[in-house]
């Protein structure tokens, strides 16, 4: 579906962010318009930047469409494969070595990378909410805000919305937002039911005839520090390429990786190639750079922290928590039987201390992003193994 798209400002931004944004999109041939408005946001007294021509459709269905269209082109497609360690040609895979000349890493975040894309981007946790409004209320576009330039996270959290169809009389209003760093949400003092919280009240301001939150849920982005994915060769490799820093538009760096990617195997130019390189330089974010770096190595202080409980007998059900047992770290969950589980703390990627997250009932690793399951089981790299369980009766 083919939509209108408008960025209008925060409350803490100025008119120049729009009209510099609109000089850019001119710049680049995107025919932006200034609008002294912002349509279906009487609220927002404007002004917005308008993007036409903008899409909108089911990124499962989006996907369907691939795979058959793989399938069909002779390729194959091997579901419930835990892509493990990258040795040269080599790939491990649920215990196999699989071999190729070419090999792609397309997994949010590259598990064959140490150092090297870790320190160019960083986790961030988004939040959002969906509420009922009677159909024909509001017109089918994507709205978003500038974001909040006081914010103490170089991303400046904004707000972003999107109108879906849910049944004949209802359609869906979609908002995120209320970013913060993974694995630190007590910066700023806020859980995740505040966060859920203010989001349904930003909502309800701007569009009053919304019915009570449908669903609610929270993902991770990676944001690279200058905002524009890598996309290209890897660094550290001569035949692997990388796909990550997506920022929350996975669906277009996808895009974008298939075509660039293709391009680079293939050894044909391609004028994007240079502008998604993994192996750039940008001097302009040297300040952003220092600024991530001293956080993450910041985490590793917290192997200092006393218990985030002082018994385990404390830990309700279905509840997680980090304690200090016999010199080590044990990430803690209690499940909804009643029965304990323990496992080392230490994520097995870096060795960041991890944290527990109660929205999603993960232990989340606040300097990279590995995410790992309530029973230890890794969701999310750049980690590749489980963490490591440990037998510890309630203390």
């Amino acid at each position: 579906m083919e939509i209108p798209g408008y960025l209008f400002l925060h409350p803490t931004d100025t008119i120049e962010s729009l009209q510099n944004e609109h000089t850019a999109t001119l710049n680049v041939g995107i025919k932006t318009e200034l609008l002294n408005e912002v349509p279906g946001i009487p609220y927002e007294k404007g002004p917005c930047l308008k993007f036409p021509s903008q899409g909108q459709f089911h990124p499962m269905k989006y996907l369907q469409g691939l795979c058959k269209s793989i399938l069909l082109n002779g390729g194959q497609i091997y579901t419930e494969s835990h892509a493990g360690k990258i040795d040269g040609n080599y790939i491990e895979i649920n215990n196999f070595k699989i071999k190729a000349n070419q090999i792609v890493v397309a997994t949010n975040t590259p598990i064959n990378n140490l150092f090297t894309i870790h320190t160019k981007q960083f986790p961030y946790r988004t939040y959002v909410i969906s509420q009922k409004i009677p159909k024909g209320r509001l017109p089918y576009a994507l709205w978003w805000d500038t974001g909040d330039q006081h914010s103490e996270w170089i991303t400046h959290p904004y707000h972003y919305v999107r109108l879906q169809h849910f049944d004949d009389n209802y359609d869906l209003l979609i908002c995120g937002g209320e970013d913060h760093k993974t694995g630190q949400p007590e910066r700023e003092k806020k859980d995740a039911d505040e966060r859920y919280i203010n989001l349904a009240n930003w909502t309800k301001q701007r569009f009053p005839e919304l019915e009570d939150v449908q669903f609610r849920w929270s993902g991770q982005v990676m944001e690279p520090l200058d905002f524009l994915g890598f996309i290209g060769k890897n660094p550290d490799s001569a035949n692997v390429y990388i796909v990550t820093g997506d920022s929350g538009n996975g669906i277009t760096h996808g895009t974008i990786a298939g075509i660039l990617i293709s391009d680079l195997i293939n050894e044909k130019s391609n004028p994007w190639a240079d502008l998604y390189s993994p192996n750039r330089i940008n001097m302009k974010v040297v300040s952003d750079y220092l600024h991530e770096v001293s956080n993450m190595v910041f985490q590793y202080a917290d192997y200092l922290h006393k218990s985030e409980i002082s018994s385990t007998i404390e830990l309700d059900f279905n509840k997680g928590a980090i304690i200090n047992h016999n010199a080590l770290k044990v990430a803690v969950y209690r499940d909804l039987s009643g029965q304990l589980h323990a496992f080392n703390a230490i994520c097995p990627h870096l060795g960041c201390l991890l944290k527990w997250n109660d929205d999603e009932k993960t232990f989340d690793c606040p300097c990279h992003g590995s995410r790992f399951t309530n029973l230890g089981v890794v969701i999310n790299g750049p980690a590749i193994d489980d963490l490591k369980q440990i037998e510890v009766r309630d203390l």
